[in-house]
This record gives structure tokens, sequence and C-alpha cells, in this order.
């Protein structure tokens, strides 16, 4: 049986409109990474941040090395 592997890949609107909801957005992000490292088998995490540009901040990272975000 092939190994279960989870892609997990957040893009997180960081943009003036989304002010007042960085909270919740912060903390659903965190929620979900808490709750796949819990589950078995290989979980991969891309994130990216964006505005008028974006910021990759993980590129297909192993979840057991991507920190909450704050």
């Amino acid at each position: 049986m092939a190994a279960k592997i989870t892609e997990l890949v957040f893009i997180l609107d960081k943009s003036g409109s989304m002010s007042g909801l960085e909270r919740d957005t912060i903390g659903g992000f965190n929620s979900m990474l808490a709750k796949q490292k819990e589950e078995p088998g290989e979980v991969i995490v891309t994130t990216v941040l964006f505005d008028h540009g974006y910021e990759l901040l993980h590129d297909r990272t192993n979840i057991q090395g991507v920190r909450l975000i704050t």
C-alpha cells in the first residue's frame, strides 16, 4: 500500500482589504497546522502571502518544519 501524502497549499491575503481579519486568518492557519500534525502520513505545506506582490513562506516543506505564524 502506498504511503499517505497530504499536500496543503495556503494562499493568504495580507492586503489592506483584510484589515481587522488578521487574527482570524492566523488562527485558521495555525489551527489547520495543529490538526494536520496529528494525522498519520506525510504532510507537505506550501504557504504564500500576497498583497501587491507575494512572499513564499514554505515551498513544499514537511509540516514538522513549519512553525505557527504570529
